[in-house]
């Protein structure tokens, strides 16, 4: 889901129905994006437990949303943190794929 383009009750819904969660979130003046920021508000407030969480962020200069993420859930009961965060810095590079592909397989391999 596009957090940009998705109301917060449909992505509600969605960590709700959903064991595994991936998270992205550009760095944004030096904080979270707003709307992701909400929307982990919003899982603490509706006490969303028991799911395993993978990060992606992006940033320019100093990327730290995943740190803020992982704080975030950190704070929920039973939440399992998966894998290496993936970290882009402006654009995803062809070497960076590899990354990717290591945190779908992670992910993959915790479902089973």
């Amino acid at each position: 889901y596009d957090i940009s383009n998705t109301h917060v009750s449909e992505l509600i819904a969605e960590i709700f129905r959903c064991s595994h969660l991936v998270l992205a979130s550009p760095t944004y003046n030096g904080g979270l994006y707003p709307i992701m920021e909400n929307l982990l508000n919003d899982m603490k407030a509706l006490n969303v437990q028991k799911r395993t969480v993978a990060f992606l962020e992006n940033g320019t200069w100093a990327p730290t949303s995943v740190k803020q993420m992982q704080a975030k859930i950190e704070e929920l009961k039973d939440m399992e943190i998966l894998g290496s965060p993936v970290t882009v810095k402006s654009a995803l590079k062809k070497s960076q794929e590899e990354n990717l592909d290591a945190l779908c397989g992670e992910i993959v391999d915790s479902m089973r």
